[in-house]
């Protein structure tokens, strides 16, 4: 009978690349929560704010001067935005942001 760390050691060398993937996005979202819960409120504004303008994530690409990539990563909540996005996006949208998010 194998001990536990022979187990453990056979896992990990016979684990398939989704499963150490799965483990590395983890633990990148452990070391990041404090600044995702807010990029994540922010994804959920500008989201909503897309729908309300019947606008779509190319048009906002175009306004903002960015790819149409990087507004999907956006709505994913999961990009570390700098203030000159924030500022770009609540002028593309004429919204505010920032104070929704930390109101």
């Amino acid at each position: 009978m194998k001990t536990a760390a022979e187990q453990i050691a056979f896992l990990e060398e016979h684990s398939s690349s989704e499963s150490s993937k799965w483990r590395e996005k983890a633990e990148w979202r452990r070391a990041n929560r404090d600044w995702l819960r807010y990029s994540r409120k922010i994804a959920i504004v500008v989201a909503l704010s897309l729908e309300e303008l019947n606008m779509s994530q190319k048009q906002l690409a175009e306004i903002v001067g960015c790819s149409p990539q990087y507004v999907s990563k956006l709505l994913k909540g999961e990009e570390n935005l700098t203030l000159e996005t924030l500022c770009k996006l609540e002028r593309a949208l004429n919204r505010p942001i920032m104070q929704k998010v930390f109101a």
